[in-house]
């Protein structure tokens, strides 16, 4: 016997109903995807980048919270590792206290070495930062995150050295370095692709504490 046109009615709504469902589906997944290669995130603010930010700060400045290593090469059994206490100083044998904060490591020496003259036969005093109080953090597409000692004048590249190179997944245009200021985060937009390949010869100098993020490539 052959189906009477009412058996096939319900039938033929649920096929409608599936493919309505179905085509929701489908366009549902297309704006999602869509999403994923746009990105969902607003435009960014940035700070334009200051003149200064491409000068290294002042050498091997000293802080409080530095550790450091002193050596007398004319007298080793002197030697001593001190940390740079919150009033900014440290205390050595036969001088007593001295002020390190705010002094380069090259002008301690000289400054210690003038102290000792009259105690040593070789007054001759050697200052090295064993571990720095400052620093900055890397976060983001980098192999190892984390604080980076800032001892030294420091690039942004040479920061992200620190922390092994970037990840196979980083976006070297998209590099965004924040900055304490006055109170206030300041946000620096670097593109490291064309540091790399030589179309800006221009070095960013970090400062202490300021947070460097490799972000992600979208492919």
């Amino acid at each position: 016997m052959k189906s009477t046109p009412q058996t096939q009615r319900p039938a033929a709504g649920w096929q409608r109903l599936f493919r309505g469902m179905t085509n929701a589906l489908a366009a549902t997944m297309a704006v999602l995807l869509a999403a994923s290669f746009t990105g969902c995130e607003g435009p960014e603010n940035f700070t334009p980048i200051p003149a200064e930010a491409y000068s290294p700060r002042p050498s091997g400045t000293l802080a409080a919270g530095d550790v450091l290593n002193i050596s007398f090469p004319g007298a080793p059994e002197l030697n001593t590792t001190q940390k740079v206490q919150a009033n900014g100083k440290v205390s050595l044998p036969t001088i007593g206290s001295v002020t390190a904060q705010g002094k380069s490591i090259s002008s301690l020496q000289s400054q210690l070495t003038g102290m000792y003259t009259s105690h040593l036969q070789n007054p001759a005093v050697l200052v090295a930062v064993e571990t720095a109080a400052s620093g900055v953090y890397v976060t983001g597409e980098v192999m190892k995150p984390g604080k980076v000692p800032l001892d030294r004048p420091m690039t942004v590249v040479e920061a992200i050295g620190e922390c092994g190179g970037f990840t196979k997944f980083a976006n070297p245009k998209q590099v965004v370095v924040v900055r304490n200021q006055g109170g206030k985060n300041q946000r620096y937009a670097l593109n490291l692709a064309d540091t790399f390949s030589g179309a800006n010869d221009s070095a960013f100098y970090l400062r202490p504490f300021d947070t460097v993020l490799v972000k992600q490539s979208r492919w």
